[in-house]
């Protein structure tokens, strides 16, 4: 059930048609992980602890989508990136355009309509800025994946309280709490806590996008800020302060969730990964953004891609070939053919 996790897959794959049993509206759970933080000792405590993990679990098998609280990284700290991100974009594009990597597409900055997630659709109504783990080119990782490792760019017109700083200070925050997302997943797999244990060392691949969309004025169906696409890596966390993100609905075709911003909490979704590894069940759900309002809109999410040289065969299985007798995919092999595909449109608005 790889593949099922692609953008175009038909409707029909849900397997909900109308013949299901009425059910209530799907909304994003929100879970509040302070009691999983908290390394609880007493049964009061444990029960807290694993109530989290049933919560997460079941989000997994519905939507893909949560809503995470009580994770710990400061607002204040929020912010700072956030603000950061706005100084970035309200650069002169001459400025911006310095930042352009000339090889990684994961670093540095993307143009307005560098990416077409969604296949028939124009390109998205983006620009964007990518962080990663700082790799020097001389690293024996960076040259083994030099597509998916390497130096950050930072931009010159800003100072490093302005931008590096707290971009980097941020980083490590989110880092560190994916982590802790990942031994909650783990808890609610029936594969032992050491599930991720291979994923998540030797410096995984770990990308940070700060994303500006403008408001949307056209009235053409196929221009989105961000087309329909579920995520490439195992796990995104997303932080946004603005409307516009739709989760695909499961359970009534042609339906999107929207998902409000909170600013004190993270949007968690799964991704490509965590649903080949799951064989399915934990859901890689197509989602989109569109920016209808007047306002910018300003978000950062943070992917978790992991270990480059990590295959992903079905965590259930004994059998290093997929179902087609082919070799399983390394996520780094996974993720070069989904950039590849989502960057091979000319850039054109």
């Amino acid at each position: 059930m790889a593949t099922a996790t692609m953008a175009e897959v038909d409707d029909q794959h849900y397997g909900l048609g109308p013949s299901a049993h009425p059910s209530p509206p799907l909304t994003i759970p929100t879970v509040d992980i302070s009691g999983f933080r908290a390394e609880p000792r007493t049964a009061a405590e444990l029960a807290a602890s694993a109530r989290v993990v049933e919560q997460v679990r079941d989000a997994c098998l519905t939507t893909g989508f949560f809503s995470l609280v009580g994770h710990g990284v400061p607002r204040s700290l929020m912010d700072r990136a956030m603000a950061a991100a706005e100084r970035l974009f309200a650069l002169p594009l001459d400025d911006k355009m310095e930042l352009v990597h000339p090889t990684l597409k994961n670093r540095g900055y993307e143009v307005l309509g560098g990416q077409t997630l969604q296949r028939g659709f124009k390109p998205d109504l983006k620009e964007g800025f990518y962080v990663g783990k700082h790799m020097d080119a001389s690293d024996p990782r960076v040259k083994k994946h030099p597509r998916l490792m390497g130096p950050n760019l930072f931009p010159k017109a800003l100072s490093e309280d302005e931008f590096r700083r707290p971009v980097e200070e941020y980083y490590d925050a989110v880092l560190a709490l994916s982590l802790t997302v990942f031994k909650i997943l783990a808890k609610g797999l029936p594969y032992g806590d050491d599930i991720f244990d291979e994923f998540v060392s030797d410096d995984p691949v770990c990308i940070m996008r700060m994303l500006h969309y403008p408001p949307q004025t056209s009235q053409d169906p196929r221009q989105l800020g961000a087309g329909a696409h579920t995520d490439f890596g195992a796990v995104t966390l997303l932080y946004q302060t603005a409307p516009g993100l739709q989760v695909k609905n499961p359970r009534e075709r042609g339906s999107w969730i929207p998902v409000p911003p909170n600013p004190d909490a993270y949007v968690v979704n799964i991704g490509d990964m965590l649903n080949a590894w799951t064989e399915g069940a934990y859901r890689s759900t197509m989602h989109r953004v569109l920016n209808l309002g007047s306002t910018h809109r300003y978000s950062i999410p943070f992917f978790f891609d992991g270990n480059a040289d990590c295959p992903l065969t079905p965590f259930g299985s004994r059998n290093s070939r997929g179902s087609n007798g082919e070799a399983v995919e390394t996520a780094s092999q996974h993720l070069l053919r989904r950039l590849d595909e989502s960057y091979k449109v000319p850039s054109r608005i």
